[in-house]
């Protein structure tokens, strides 16, 4: 690993986790389960346009990382693309907000249209630097660190954000400003936040990398395929990640099936995302125990179990739709889980795979595995054709068939690559 005085990682320590902190409580006001696709049912009551808005919010940050990757990868500085990609993503937000203002209530198509257009931008772009992004966490965070260093961004972020939530749920609910201006202030609130998430990020000493030489793109692309047929555990880490991912194809009809089915007041995606950031400040301690103490492995097997239980408890929600208590109060359940899995898989997978990749090689192994998880995140548009032409039920069992298959792979991980 890449060395740095221990003044200088002291500072990108407290930096690294400012951001993430300002990053989660600005993400709870645009949240892509529970925001968002209220948002976009209430400008377009489409199923298809709720599965899009997730892929998009989503996928978009995981598609092009392999092109960021094989940009950086050369590069000894990674810096630069960070700073890039932060000018698209604050210019998607600055458009979104007056063209939502404009034309939500007399043109909803063009509003939906625009809103998807800069939500690509920002994602675009928020994956683009992703690569860029982690390179240069394992170039400054201690490996023995990193559990606590990304527990402790999504610890105090999750914290702060249950008062978005809480603040969500008084924008939307009834004494609240009117439509369209209550989402636009949604919108304002998390660039507000996010800017100097952004800027203090920024401010990192960036140590310079070691580098191969330098590849054009289809030559990068090409050592792709050797790298997953020769690394067996990285291989299973893929197919464990992308499984686990084939979960969130019900992710944003959690929101919509309780707005439907159980009824819940628009003002109630605040009490929900409330309760999702609830459940990552509690797992948070613990992925991070389990992760320094025990070894990324253990974090891995864990939160995929948490992953498995959001859909199995959706499922078993959905069996008595006329007890409207009994189901809000399982949904909640879903909701605290949904934060809680998430942060668990994704320090667990990010440190698993920075154990097991060469440093030189790191984002291209980055890069690959994004790139393909970006497959599952439009997973979401056929689960809006699943809810059109078939049922929640369905739904909801699907996610817990691939969740169950993600843990089952994740428990074949071996303990000594990440150890």
């Amino acid at each position: 690993m890449t060395q740095i005085p221990h003044r200088s990682a002291r500072r990108a320590y407290r930096l690294g986790i400012l951001n993430g902190v300002l990053f989660n409580i600005g993400v709870a006001f645009v949240d892509p389960a529970t925001v968002l696709p209220t948002f976009v049912a209430r400008v377009s009551g489409s199923e298809l346009a709720v599965g899009l808005v997730s892929a998009v919010a989503n996928g978009g940050w995981f598609l092009p990382q392999l092109l960021g990757a094989s940009h950086v990868q050369s590069r000894p500085y990674k810096r630069p693309m960070y700073v890039f990609t932060t000018c698209l993503r604050v210019s998607a937000w600055l458009l979104a907000i007056p063209s939502t203002y404009l034309l939500a209530e007399r043109y909803p198509v063009a509003a939906l249209v625009t809103f998807l257009c800069c939500c690509s931008l920002d994602s675009f772009g928020g994956g683009l630097a992703g690569p860029a992004f982690l390179d240069i966490v394992a170039k400054t965070v201690s490996p023995n660190r990193l559990g606590a260093f990304f527990a402790n961004r999504a610890f105090w972020g999750g914290l702060g954000a249950i008062g978005s939530g809480l603040l969500v749920r008084a924008i939307l609910g009834a004494q609240g400003p009117t439509f369209p201006v209550n989402y636009c202030l949604l919108f304002a609130l998390a660039l507000a936040l996010f800017l100097p998430g952004w800027l203090a990020f920024m401010a990192i000493e960036e140590p310079p990398s070691k580098v191969p030489a330098r590849q054009s793109l289809l030559s990068f692309l090409k050592s792709a395929p050797l790298v997953i047929s020769q690394h067996r555990d990285y291989r299973l880490l893929l197919i464990s990640r992308l499984l686990l991912g084939g979960s969130g194809i019900a992710f944003p009809f959690y929101i919509i099936y309780c707005r439907r089915a159980l009824a819940v007041p628009e003002s109630a995606v605040g009490t929900y995302l409330a309760l999702q950031m609830a459940g990552s400040v509690l797992a948070n301690p613990l992925w991070a125990y389990l992760n320094d103490r025990k070894g990324a492995r253990a974090l891995v097997a864990a939160s995929s179990v948490a992953s498995l239980l959001c859909p199995v408890i959706a499922v078993a929600g959905t069996l008595f739709p006329q007890a409207a208590g009994p189901g809000r109060a399982a949904f909640g359940l879903v909701f605290f889980l949904l934060a809680a899995a998430g942060s668990g898989t994704f320090i667990g997978f990010t440190n698993y795979l920075f154990a097991i990749s060469p440093e030189e090689q790191r984002p291209l192994y980055v890069g690959i595995q994004n790139t393909l998880f970006a497959v599952t995140t439009f997973l979401p548009l056929l689960g809006g054709v699943i809810v059109r032409f078939g049922s929640f039920h369905l739904l909801f069992g699907l996610a817990a068939a691939f969740a169950l298959a993600g843990a089952v792979a994740a428990f074949r991980l071996p303990h000594r690559a990440a150890e």
